[in-house]
């Protein structure tokens, strides 16, 4: 399974501690080189970056921003959330891993299947990973991660965490 990740869910589920659940719902997952940047670099002393720099299971792999695909969606999204869109595009991803709203509407209306860090979640509680989630959002939105309430009781209700 190919598996794009954009900024977001890497920073939050480093947020968490459960970065490592990457690895272990898809293997190996591919980030482009300005996502590393953004995350490894850029974000030096913040969360992601150490997680970033140490995980054998991430490949990074450079974006082409002479590509139409690139610039046509840079001039909507910030870089590397274009370059995980052209990237999953360009690789034929199953899935794309992005928290950024507009992101993914655009990555939607491409055909892509995207996933946020509340669909990580939910999928690693389904699979066995994770005994419970509703800690876990509420960790997030007490560190500053704006998390949809609907979406949020959506989410805990279909994993039978209702009133969590």
């Amino acid at each position: 399974m190919t598996v794009i990740a954009d900024a977001g869910p890497l920073i939050h589920l480093s947020l968490l501690g459960k970065i490592d659940l990457l690895p272990s719902l898809y293997g190996r997952v591919l980030i482009p080189d300005l996502v590393y940047d953004e995350v490894a670099k850029a974000g030096t002393g913040r969360p992601g970056s150490t997680e970033v720099q140490g995980a054998t299971w991430i490949d990074v792999e450079p974006h082409e921003p002479d590509a139409d695909l690139f610039r046509l969606l840079r001039s909507e999204l910030d870089p590397g959330e274009a370059a995980a869109i052209w990237l999953s595009l360009n690789r034929r991803a199953e899935c794309l891993l992005s928290d950024d709203r507009q992101a993914r509407l655009a990555a939607e209306r491409l055909g892509l299947t995207v996933r946020g860090t509340l669909g990580i979640l939910a999928e690693s509680k389904r699979r066995g990973f994770l005994v419970e989630v509703s800690p876990l959002l509420r960790e997030l939105q007490q560190q500053g991660v704006w998390l949809s309430e609907k979406l949020v009781e959506a989410v805990l209700k279909s994993l039978g965490e209702a009133g969590s």
